[in-house]
């Protein structure tokens, strides 16, 4: 495979949440092996730990960049989820993301990590990470953050990045002041990632654009659509990403109609062809990082599928 072109966007593949966390090993060596950039996963309620997933991840690759989004800004204190991922950087530099989220809400309450303030808290969260990491001492009593003269004993030398997980204006406006930049869910055509960028008004070298979205692919146009639709559905009728359905032509309500043309604005779905058109579209907006998540009953396929198919017809 051809080696990637910097100004092009790294391509990552998704290890889903209610999969084995025994499956990794293998997953990760695969993904690495197939020429992907970056492995992700998320945190979610309640399957498996995001710490210890990175770091298998990261144990049993050499290359591969692991990024661990999203992880919630509530449920650990930040000075040992600094510990942790300080940990992590030193052992593998250079090769760790972590994204910060707000966590869902019910998920939160079911733990007893739910706060009146989230967007504050996460707020907090990264700038007390960010600090922490860089090695200073770190005294605040926020709303949720309250450290006293907090200094880790091994920082990193090599920063992760940390990006947030916001698609409404406050929240963006929050990412771009107090991260690297934004990881925006399986909704996200390529004027999504040019309204985020914009509203992210991040200073000069920061501001990232990372994005999921799910893949379908097949020689069968029809077949791979219909295969991701339902899981696209789903999400829409989550009614949460307002502004991002709002931007795909479907509303701020998400009522309108998900038509070919939509889905496969926001997905890489449809014949090779399709999807390599898809990836110009994100690249050409500005998306620095696009990972895959596996829209199809078969992930491995639907990823191998990319690879043979589609790397190629980007460059790869």
């Amino acid at each position: 495979m051809t080696p990637r072109d910097a100004s092009q966007p790294r391509i990552g593949v998704r290890f889903e949440p209610d999969w084995a966390p025994e499956r990794l090993p293998e997953f990760a060596r695969w993904a690495e092996a197939a020429g992907f950039d970056e492995l992700w996963f998320s945190e979610d309620l309640p399957w498996a730990g995001g710490i210890a997933m990175a770091a298998t991840a990261l144990a049993v690759t050499d290359r591969i960049h692991v990024g661990l989004g999203l992880l919630p800004a509530t449920t650990r204190n930040v000075a040992t989820a600094a510990m942790e991922i300080a940990t992590l950087a030193r052992l593998a530099p250079g090769r760790l993301s972590i994204g910060l989220g707000t966590g869902i809400p019910s998920w939160m309450q079911e733990i007893g990590a739910d706060v009146p303030r989230r967007f504050a808290a996460l707020e907090e969260t990264a700038v007390a990470l960010r600090r922490l990491l860089a090695g200073e001492e770190v005294t605040v009593d926020g709303h949720h953050v309250h450290l006293d003269a907090v200094r880790l004993g091994f920082a990193p030398e090599q920063m992760p990045q940390i990006v947030l997980g916001t698609t409404g204006p406050l929240g963006l406006r929050i990412t771009g002041r107090s991260s690297d930049g934004v990881l925006l869910p399986e909704i996200a055509t390529p004027d999504a990632v040019r309204w985020v960028r914009d509203e992210m008004a991040a200073p000069e070298g920061s501001g990232r654009a990372l994005l999921l979205a799910m893949t379908s692919l097949g020689d069968d146009r029809e077949q791979a659509l219909a295969e991701v639709r339902t899981r696209v559905q789903r999400l829409v009728d989550f009614r949460v990403f307002d502004r991002l359905t709002e931007i795909a032509g479907m509303g701020a309500d998400g009522s309108g109609e998900l038509t070919d043309e939509i889905l496969q604005s926001l997905a890489v779905a449809g014949t090779p062809e399709d999807g390599a058109r898809a990836i110009a579209g994100w690249a050409e907006a500005g998306a620095d990082t696009i990972i895959l998540v596996a829209g199809a009953d078969d992930p491995i396929a639907s990823y191998q599928r990319f690879a043979d198919d589609v790397f190629p017809r980007i460059g790869r």
